[in-house]
């Protein structure tokens, strides 16, 4: 039952990832925890979304902006380097608190918030430092990242295959580290593995659905799948 419910998790979290981008990991963070634990989410959760950051960068290469992509590394790799150590020192009871609360913040504030906010460049680096720390902690920076994304990748395919391309740097970094830690142990491998076609045909339906339909409706789904998750915890 628990790797069932797993590999619904992927599917549909990646079906979202698929569309927008982004929030497949921050999705499937809460669930996962729920049914395995932390220390299996995480490892797990960082494959499966390189192999879907993957996916998404490579079909759309050319669409990557990469002055902005350099930009975004540099800075969230400095807030996820800060994350990894806050991560060492907070009890994990408090961080999946801290961690719920601000997933369902940043749902309510994209559902309900009406007027459009323009953030000077200070605060958009910020944003990008924190959206560092929150991925260093919980594999789950995107819903900050978007913040920053919006406003500097309008178009639909720039920002999409970006912000694939960010997962796939940070993640591959994220796996280095987490396999010096003994995180990757057999079982998150094997039930990793059974996860894959599920993300493969997730991310499949996403990209077709992703050239047919409004990126917004897809963001408001994302919102309140986000609340939902943030809710469950």
């Amino acid at each position: 039952m628990e790797l069932t419910l797993f590999l619904l998790v992927i599917f549909s979290t990646n079906l979202i990832q698929g569309i927008t981008g982004f929030a497949g990991t921050v999705l499937a963070m809460p669930f996962v925890i729920l049914l395995y634990g932390i220390d299996v989410a995480k490892p797990s959760l960082t494959i499966l979304a390189l192999l879907a950051g993957l996916l998404i960068a490579v079909r759309g290469y050319k669409d990557i902006v990469w002055k902005e992509f350099f930009k975004i590394l540099i800075l969230m790799f400095i807030g996820l380097f800060a994350g990894e150590v806050i991560y060492q020192y907070l009890q994990t009871e408090v961080l999946l608190q801290i961690f719920a609360a601000f997933v369902i913040l940043i749902a309510l504030s994209g559902l309900f918030q009406k007027k459009e906010y323009n953030l000077p460049e200070p605060a958009l680096n910020v944003i990008l430092l924190l959206a560092g720390v929150i991925h260093g902690m919980f594999v789950s920076g995107g819903p900050l990242l978007i913040i920053y994304a919006v406003k500097k990748l309008p178009d639909k395919q720039n920002f999409r295959t970006t912000l694939s391309m960010i997962w796939v740097a940070l993640d591959i970094y994220l796996i280095i580290k987490q396999t010096g830690a003994g995180l990757m142990t057999a079982f998150t491998l094997t039930t990793t593995a059974w996860s894959v076609p599920a993300l493969l045909i997730g991310v499949y339906i996403g990209n077709r659905l992703a050239k047919k339909m409004s990126q917004q409706v897809f963001l408001r789904l994302t919102y309140v799948l986000l609340l939902i998750s943030g809710v469950s915890l």
